[in-house]
């Protein structure tokens, strides 16, 4: 439901409210639910941008198409949410934590954007073989990395743009990356996601553009920038 989230007159009391939000996101056995990542997302977002990009007095509102509205003199900034995560893996995880008699270690898996959904028996198949697949080399992750995150992005491009879809002064697309993968070394992968949102013209439909990985925070508005992760906590 649509509701005040939080008020803040200064980047001080930004900091306080933030700090009192529940943005605690409980695993996928335990009834998590998009609005608990939702708001994780969107509490690190603020504590970590620069203070130079928000203006006070400000009010973030939850609302639904899109996730957040965020409003500032001047400008009003409607900011969607989703969560870069293949279905078959979420599932996998799920079956992982609710039946707890698999090992915590496990192989990372190869996935593509896209890919059919499996059944709970070729899940369960796959979790207990524990296969370790042929393994990436050179900056392969970096590429697969680059190449999920854009496909997210257009998924959500096509959303943004429906029927229905409110349209603000400004409007951010905020991407929770948890796609299976290596290491991977953002500043590159950043570089080569650069292009693909250009070629999807992911920019026609979001003015910014925020990765949100384990540390970091990459912003996407024309250069690459990468915050290191701010908690709100």
């Amino acid at each position: 439901m649509p509701g005040l989230i939080l008020r803040a007159d200064t980047p001080a009391e930004l900091r306080s409210r933030l700090a009192e939000l529940d943005i605690d996101v409980p695993l996928r056995s335990q009834r998590r639910r998009s609005h608990h990542v939702e708001r994780y997302c969107i509490a690190h977002l603020l504590a970590t941008l620069p203070v130079e990009q928000l203006s006070f007095p400000l009010t973030l509102t939850h609302s639904d198409k899109p996730d957040f509205l965020l409003a500032m003199p001047g400008t009003d900034v409607g900011i969607e949410h989703t969560e870069a995560v293949p279905e078959n893996i979420a599932h996998a995880n799920y079956l992982r934590e609710k039946e707890n008699f698999w090992p915590d270690v496990y192989f990372t898996p190869h996935v593509s954007p896209g890919e059919p959904r499996k059944t709970v028996h070729q899940l369960r198949r796959e979790i207990e073989v524990d296969e370790p697949g042929p393994g990436w080399r050179g900056d392969a992750p970096e590429c697969e990395w680059a190449a999920a995150m854009a496909h997210h992005v257009k998924k959500k491009m096509l959303k943004a743009t429906a029927d229905g879809f409110s349209r603000y002064q400004a409007n951010w697309l905020i991407v929770y990356d948890n796609w299976p993968l290596p290491a991977v070394n953002h500043t590159t992968a950043a570089s080569y996601l650069l292009p693909l949102l250009a070629d999807v013209g992911a920019y026609s439909v979001f003015d910014a553009i925020f990765v949100h990985v384990a540390s970091h925070i990459c912003e996407f508005r024309g250069t690459p920038v990468i915050h290191a992760l701010v908690s709100p906590k």
